[in-house]
């Protein structure tokens, strides 16, 4: 019990437990990468949505002028 407390804490030496260690080790690199985006992503996503805004309004405005009722 005490062994696989160990195993736990400080890692594997154990030559089959390497592998799920990297592939470990490749997804928090991964979340960090992804985490440090995420400022630019949000960025970008406002400014779509601002323009998403932008373009419904201007098709009601036009439909007004075409005399529609929605």
């Amino acid at each position: 019990m005490i062994a696989w407390i160990k195993r736990l804490v400080h890692g594997s030496d154990r030559p089959e437990q390497r592998p799920s260690d990297r592939a470990l080790e490749r997804a928090r690199q991964a979340r960090q990468a992804a985490e440090a985006r995420q400022p630019a992503v949000e960025a970008v996503v406002a400014r779509l949505r601002l323009a998403q805004e932008e373009n419904h309004f201007r098709e009601r405005i036009e439909a007004a002028f075409r005399g529609a009722t929605r």
